[in-house]
């Protein structure tokens, strides 16, 4: 099976853009639809695809002996690449973060390993360094970072923007960020503002990224304002937006990406900062399992 028939037969692409209706933007004349990636397959969800593609591509375009990637115990990146080369027959190993753990660790643990992922147990010092280990030599496999990041994922958002313009006119595009990929691609492949609002405290990090790539984005805007502390840390105020967000509009977000982003937009918009009238197009990137 190619990328034509798995997209086809297993994915809902172009997944769908819904209107939000809220009297806090109604007020201001502000339109809000919500781009609902999460609905792209229940463990292939929200961006994780639109990563992987191209690398799915290049792999099925000239074989090697699989695909090795990075992430941690509970990876929606490993999870949805175990999926893809489960059912596309392409062997693949997850370089995993924690040297305690097991196969046996975790439920996604497990599953990804039942899916045929070869997993491979780091210590956190060794990953960092995002290293294949010697056994496996690098040349006989195609290496994705971790969470998909690279022009390849940043190309593979193209299509996000395609679809989204055959639709709506945005004047934003608004997006979590964690490695940076979604945003990047957005902002490179669209022609309106793209607002990123960062979910790690890796700024300097996604600069530097920007810098390598040599990419020019002047219509980028990178808020640090959302944070709430440590990585996937759930604070109360955070979680009960996500619980009333879901109340009222029937979609159910997550507090560490797209829960963040959508808190961020309901407080920008109750400072008034986007200009009246405008159109916002808002991602949801996936991650719920």
């Amino acid at each position: 099976m190619d990328i034509s028939a798995f997209e086809k037969n297993y994915l809902q692409i172009p997944s769908p853009v819904v209107e939000l209706f809220d009297p806090l933007w109604n007020e201001q004349d502000i339109r809000l639809f919500f781009k609902r990636d999460d609905l792209i397959h229940p463990t292939v969800s929200g961006n994780k695809w639109r990563k992987l593609k191209e690398y799915i591509r290049i792999a099925q375009d000239n074989p090697k002996k699989g695909i090795i990637s990075f992430g941690g115990a509970y990876s929606n990146h490993l999870y949805a690449l175990a999926f893809v080369c489960q059912m596309l027959k392409i062997p693949c190993i997850g370089i995993v973060r924690g040297e305690e753990l097991s196969s046996k660790s975790n439920p996604y643990l497990s599953q990804m390993e039942a899916m045929g992922m070869e997993l491979y147990f780091v210590d956190r010092e060794y990953y960092r360094k995002k290293e294949v280990p010697n056994q496996f030599k690098s040349d006989d496999y195609w290496i994705i970072p971790e969470g998909g990041y690279s022009l390849h994922g940043i190309d593979g958002m193209k299509t996000l923007v395609d679809e989204i313009q055959q639709d709506i006119n945005p004047d934003y595009l608004i997006s979590a960020v964690g490695t940076g990929t979604t945003i990047l691609g957005l902002a490179k492949y669209s022609k309106v503002k793209t607002m990123g609002i960062l979910c790690l405290n890796n700024a300097t990090e996604f600069e530097e990224h920007v810098e390598d790539l040599q990419l020019s984005l002047p219509k980028l805007q990178l808020s640090k304002d959302y944070l709430f502390g440590k990585y996937a840390s759930r604070p109360p105020e955070l979680v009960a937006f996500c619980d009333l967000f879901e109340k009222q509009h029937q979609i159910t977000i997550e507090p560490i990406y797209t829960g963040k982003m959508m808190y961020a937009v309901d407080d920008l918009l109750k400072k008034k900062y986007f200009p009246t009238g405008s159109t916002l197009v808002c991602i949801h990137t996936g991650g719920i399992k």
